[in-house]
């Protein structure tokens, strides 16, 4: 977000009561939180067919017949998808776009909140709008919606035409990716996992050429070697793509075409590049059911039988997270280290600038609970969003609903 320097940093405490809200209205839907804490919001029904935006008691001017996908944006608006009068379209802070659309979806939002962006159907077309702007050019399919840091779009487009059951253009490939709406010249059987690098100018995908070959291509440009399987992959740098492959019953990193990685895993995924120090992390299987994570090619201590979520880097690359699900719990583990807080649930966890802070907040029995450093700080909360760390680090922002409250803290740590 960038912007946490100017957040009130010094009110221990500020409270907004929010249990009335639903004693004026006939239902209220679930909150959302501003990432600054100052405002709570929901999706309020007002009359049968009616409803509107709650922000901090106060409703946005406009009734819809439906609104959903509330979502608390990083300039501490809100926004959400709004339907009347038979179309949809995009309402920020009560102001709506001038776009009106058959359908929209798929909302995703930048991480500085300067670029707006969701996938639309119109007259039964298909496209992507940024910034109230639809690509110029729509299709007959479209999944895979993606929209870069930077604003630019992307998604994969039946490119071709097809007649029904015309199964011979099938196997020769109906679809490309569209990037900003102009689709690239080669089609392809399926593509997913489009990945775009930092600057939004260039993106890789995965891509199966044929019944049994799967490749990556970079900017419509194809690896020459083929595979069996294929995951996300991502940009190492401008010019290099990273790409888990499967490739004689082994999942390889492969960087480029080429084997970057030694050692093959019976699972590898997820790939996370360390913001500073240039190691790579990956998700990863010894063996069946024994998940753990590798950095640089060597696998942690720590195995766990069910799943390894995702992991997280501190902005330093001194600290690497892990959630992870073990008999049947929930755990984060820490530069290998498990915590001994394990939960029915566990949410996507803060770093600390300098890796030396964790927070996260855990769900257990059906209340909330907020840990710091593997020790609970606070609880007993029916509702819990993600915690935030001042930047001088000796702070925390806590956003949370008590006994029909919302309350605001801010704790040391």
């Amino acid at each position: 977000m960038g912007n946490e320097a100017s957040w009130d940093w010094n009110t221990d405490l500020k409270e907004i009561p929010v249990e009335e809200w639903k004693e004026r209205f006939n239902w209220v839907e679930d909150f959302q939180i501003s990432p600054d804490g100052e405002s709570v919001a929901s999706i309020v029904n007002v009359d049968e067919t009616a409803f509107q935006v709650c922000v901090n008691g106060e409703v946005w001017d406009n009734a819809y017949e439906k609104i959903w996908g509330l979502k608390a944006l990083p300039d501490n608006g809100f926004s959400a998808l709004v339907y009347d009068g038979e179309e949809w379209t995009l309402a920020r802070d009560g102001e709506e776009w001038s776009g009106r659309f058959d359908f929209i979806w798929d909302f995703q939002v930048t991480p500085d909140g300067k670029y707006l962006g969701l996938a639309f159907q119109k007259d039964s077309e298909y496209g992507m709008v940024v910034n109230d702007l639809p690509w110029d050019q729509t299709y007959t399919n479209m999944a895979g919606m993606t929209l870069s840091d930077t604003g630019t779009s992307a998604a994969v487009v039946q490119a071709a035409p097809m007649k029904a059951a015309d199964v011979d253009s099938f196997k020769e490939g109906l679809f490309s990716v569209a990037l900003n709406g102009t689709a690239f010249d080669h089609t392809f059987l399926n593509i997913w996992d489009l990945s775009f690098d930092a600057t939004g100018r260039r993106l890789a995908w995965g891509v199966r050429l044929n019944r049994e070959a799967y490749t990556v291509a970079r900017d419509d440009i194809v690896w020459d070697r083929t595979f069996q399987g294929v995951w996300k992959p991502v940009f190492l740098t401008p010019e290099n793509v990273l790409a888990p492959v499967r490739e004689s019953g082994k999942w390889k990193l492969f960087r480029d075409n080429e084997p970057f990685w030694k050692r093959g895993y019976d699972q590898l995924w997820k790939i996370t590049l360390s913001p500073a120090k240039g190691d790579i992390a990956a998700v990863v299987a010894d063996s069946f059911g024994k998940w753990t994570v590798a950095v640089n090619d060597r696998t942690w201590d720590l195995t766990c039988d069910t799943m390894i979520s995702d992991i997280f880097y501190s902005a330093d690359g001194s600290c690497l997270a892990a959630v992870f699900k073990h008999k049947g719990l929930w755990n984060l583990s820490v530069n290998q280290t498990p915590w001994t807080l394990f939960a029915d649930k566990i949410f996507t966890p803060g770093i600390s600038p300098d890796g030396s802070l964790v927070a996260v907040v855990i769900e257990k029995q059906g209340k909330y609970h907020l840990a710091v450093n593997n020790r609970i700080i606070a609880g007993d909360y029916d509702f819990l969003t993600a915690p935030v760390f001042s930047p001088d680090q000796s702070k925390i922002l806590v956003k949370g609903i008590e006994k029909g409250i919302y309350k605001r803290r801010i704790l040391s740590v």
